[in-house]
């Protein structure tokens, strides 16, 4: 799991401190993390600090702090630990302090994310692998206007996944030819590397997909393991 390195980590003689001001002890995944640093990220999402006086300023939005302000706002028994910006916040609904969930400030509701806080960090590094993945097709596909993937036969039978998004189909494409014979594995060892220019992938295959309401899986590595992508918003990407 990688995440941007913050501030020093918290001695387990503050920790108790900031528990005595909560009032109660914090969850043991959380309580690990402090030990390793202080105000880190993942993606998006800021944890909130636990306050430190050398680094005040950057630390002034504590934890404590945090959740002793608008409180009223929030379920009862929502334990806040980090924000993305946007006015959804991450936490525990206590008294379990294990399951991760989301408040989401439009629906005004919590929905559970992940079943553990390593798990969540996990899905945010792998949210962030696939966006370089697919960063590094667009990248690319502009500089050598080909598009690869693998056919069960020359002209048809596109390798292609169920989306996880929707009942629909995610077909699969790729910026190399070593990224799509990575994927002749697990039932396509005997497919056909195809080569698309640009063009036609964008003229062709990008249209025909909106149409039937297919989704783009960009560089997908050989774990299947990538983004799902409207094709109008690839569309987009390629001509913009």
């Amino acid at each position: 799991m990688e995440h941007q390195i913050g501030l020093p980590s918290i001695s387990e003689e503050r920790l108790q401190e900031v528990e005595a001001e909560l009032g109660f002890s914090l969850p043991s995944e959380l309580r690990s993390y402090f030990k390793k640093e202080n105000k880190f990220e993942a993606g998006e999402w800021q944890f909130h600090p636990i306050k430190d006086e050398q680094y005040i300023k950057r630390t002034w939005e504590d934890i404590v702090r945090v959740n002793s302000t608008d409180a009223e706002d929030y379920p009862d028994g929502f334990f806040r630990i980090a924000a993305d910006g946007s006015g959804d916040e991450l936490g525990y609904l206590l008294p379990d302090a294990e399951t991760i969930v989301l408040w989401d400030h439009e629906e005004q509701e919590l929905f559970p994310v992940a079943p553990t806080l390593v798990a969540f960090l996990e899905q945010e590094q792998q949210l962030l692998d696939s966006a370089r993945q697919a960063d590094e097709f667009f990248e690319t596909v502009l500089e050598t206007g080909s598009v690869y993937g693998l056919s069960k036969l020359k002209q048809s039978g596109w390798a292609y996944c169920p989306s996880n998004q929707e009942e629909t189909d995610v077909l699969l494409f790729f910026s190399t030819e070593e990224g799509a014979r990575a994927c002749q594995t697990n039932g396509w060892e005997k497919y056909h590397l195809i080569r698309l220019d640009l063009d036609v992938f964008t003229d062709g295959w990008l249209p025909n997909m909106i149409q039937d309401g297919l989704y783009c899986g960009l560089n997908w590595d050989a774990g299947l393991q990538g983004l799902e992508l409207n094709p109008e918003n690839v569309l987009e990407e390629l001509e913009g």
